[in-house]
């Protein structure tokens, strides 16, 4: 008898270490890029956040998150992934026109140019971890859903907001199931409530707290999802956004119309970057009108755009470029008074040196610091980060590893 209870602990024992042992997967590095679209850099302060206390407290933060010009969704997420400005990897905005291609590019669920590989001129980190032979997962990112340079991720979905959070954290810890040689060793998850109650209610509003919470309890269920496989200290996960947001006022509004004629431009942006094209005999007048007019407005040609700003070595950069202040915003009298709610709620765009702009870092996992944290920093050097944990060689970009070297193990 005691024999047999000896024999069954020991098979116990044995048991259990199998399970730990298949519970670690035998990852290879690996990480995962989160985006909380429009999480401003002091969301945390708002709501209770354990989740993302706990990474931050078990890994690297920073001060915040530094978004690249403009500040706006699309730009952004391919300079995190490609480690280019705007200008270089040529998505300059959320919607652009290209003068060689006489086309447009805009973004949406429907949105054809969003999935054309020619737009992106830059190559993505999931391009070039596939290229060295490793798996991928997006789920989602912008500009994933497009072949890009011949690749697209093993694994990829096109954009579906009607997709819960669950279920887009259920498709991650799926992939994270599959057997070692078709387990991607890149993912993104994109989650996109932050910047949605933003835009509806401002960033100050008291109904942010709740989805700030909310969000905190979605990284919950990630956590709970990876501590169940024994992987949470063996994957490297990296949380970001991609910009942060201010409050708007329908009394904080600069029209075009009461300067210029809108019938002698095109305008490719409007708010809080207005990008102008205008007709070619117009260019001058156009500029000179607008130029001084407003001291909540500066305008630009594009020669002369601030050079911190990287935002002028581009073809579908238009030769005007309006900025507003911050919480201020570019209409037209029509627009505003067909649109009674618009000019409320919030909005982002505006140039990176408004903090109001800035969105939030951190990361944890095995090859990053614990507790540690450092100062705000470009969006742009996650692309040296991430290609640093994954041991790429990187292609040609902005970003620099001296930035990010500090934060590794």
């Amino acid at each position: 008898m005691i024999n047999r209870v000896i024999i069954v602990l020991l098979l116990g024992i044995i048991i259990s270490c199998v399970k730990e042992d298949d519970a670690d997967y035998d990852l290879a590095p690996t990480v995962l890029l989160i985006s909380l679209d429009g999480f401003r850099w002091d969301y945390r302060s708002k709501a209770d956040t354990p989740n993302l206390d706990f990474l931050a407290e078990n890994g690297v933060s920073s001060e915040s998150f530094i978004p690249v010009f403009p500040s706006k969704t699309f730009p952004n997420h391919l300079s995190i992934v490609t480690g280019y400005y705007p200008e270089n990897h040529g998505i300059i905005s959320n919607n652009m026109y290209d003068p060689e291609w006489d086309a447009e590019y805009y973004i949406g669920e429907n949105s054809n140019p969003v999935k054309e590989g020619r737009w992106y001129e830059a190559e993505p980190i999931w391009v070039t971890a596939e290229n060295q032979g490793k798996v991928t997962g997006t789920y989602f990112w912008p500009g994933s859903e497009a072949e890009i340079n011949g690749k697209r991720p093993t694994y990829y979905g096109e954009y579906d907001g009607d997709i819960s959070n669950e279920d887009r954290i259920q498709k991650i810890l799926d992939w994270i199931d599959l057997p070692k040689l078709n387990r991607p060793v890149f993912m993104t998850l994109y989650l996109s409530d932050a910047d949605s109650w933003g835009h509806q209610y401002g960033p100050d509003a008291m109904e942010m707290s709740s989805i700030i919470k909310e969000l905190d309890d979605d990284i919950g269920i990630l956590k709970k999802g990876l501590v169940e496989r024994g992987i949470l200290d063996h994957i490297n996960i990296i949380v970001t956004s991609d910009h942060g947001m201010t409050g708007l006022s329908r009394d904080r509004v600069i029209f075009l119309d009461d300067y210029i004629n809108l019938n002698n431009v095109k305008i490719i942006e409007w708010s809080p970057v207005a990008m102008i094209l205008p007709d070619d005999e117009f260019l001058d007048s156009i500029y000179n009108a607008l130029n001084g007019v407003h001291p909540q407005m500066s305008v630009y040609r594009k020669e002369n755009i601030p050079e911190r700003l990287h935002f002028n070595n581009h073809r579908r950069i238009p030769p005007i470029i309006c900025i507003a202040e911050d919480g201020w915003s570019i209409s037209d009298h029509d627009y505003y008074n067909n649109h009674p709610y618009s000019f409320t709620g919030g909005e982002h765009g505006y140039d990176p040196i408004n903090k109001s702009m800035h969105g939030v870092f951190i990361a944890s996992g095995p090859a990053l610091k614990d507790n540690f944290t450092l100062g705000s920093f470009s969006n742009i050097h996650t692309y040296e980060l991430m290609a640093s944990i994954l041991s790429l060689e990187s292609v040609e970009n902005d970003a620099s590893f001296d930035s990010i070297s500090v934060m590794l193990e």
